[in-house]
C-alpha cells in the first residue's frame, strides 16, 4: 500500500510531496501515503473526483482549514475536476451548509486559479 499510496499522492499533488513537515515527522507522511492515499484511494467505492468533492466540502465547512482547502482545489483538478465543476461548489455549499463555507470555497478556488494563471 505504501508504493500505491506514494504514486497516488504524487498524482493528486502534481508531484512528489516533501518539505519541512515531512522532514520533521516522516512517520506522518508514511501514514498518509499508506493509509489515506494507499488503502483508501485504492478502494473502488468512490472515484477520485467524488472523494475530492467530499474532501472539499468538509474542508470548506471548517474555519481555519483554508490552506488545505486550497491545496485540495489543486488536487481536485489533478483528479479530473474542471474549474467549471469547482465553481458550482460554493453555490451548493451556500444552500446546504452556510455562507461561510461557500465563501471559503470560493476564495480557495480563486486563489488556486490565480496561481494557475501565472
Amino acid at each position: 500500500m505504501l508504493a500505491a499510496g506514494t504514486a497516488n499522492q504524487a498524482r493528486l499533488a502534481g508531484g512528489p510531496v516533501e518539505g519541512p513537515l515531512f522532514d520533521f515527522a516522516p512517520a506522518a507522511n508514511e501514514y498518509l501515503r499508506t493509509h489515506l492515499f494507499g488503502d483508501i484511494f485504492e478502494r473502488d467505492n468512490l472515484d477520485w473526483q467524488s472523494r475530492e468533492l467530499a474532501t472539499l466540502g468538509m474542508l470548506a465547512a471548517l474555519p481555519g482549514a483554508e490552506p488545505k482547502l486550497q491545496a485540495h482545489m489543486r488536487m481536485g483538478m489533478n483528479a479530473g475536476l474542471t474549474a467549471g465543476q469547482l465553481h458550482q461548489l460554493p453555490a451548493l455549499l451556500a444552500g446546504q451548509v452556510d455562507a461561510g463555507a461557500a465563501g471559503r470555497a470560493r476564495d480557495a478556488l480563486a486563489r488556486h486559479l490565480a496561481t494557475q494563471a501565472r
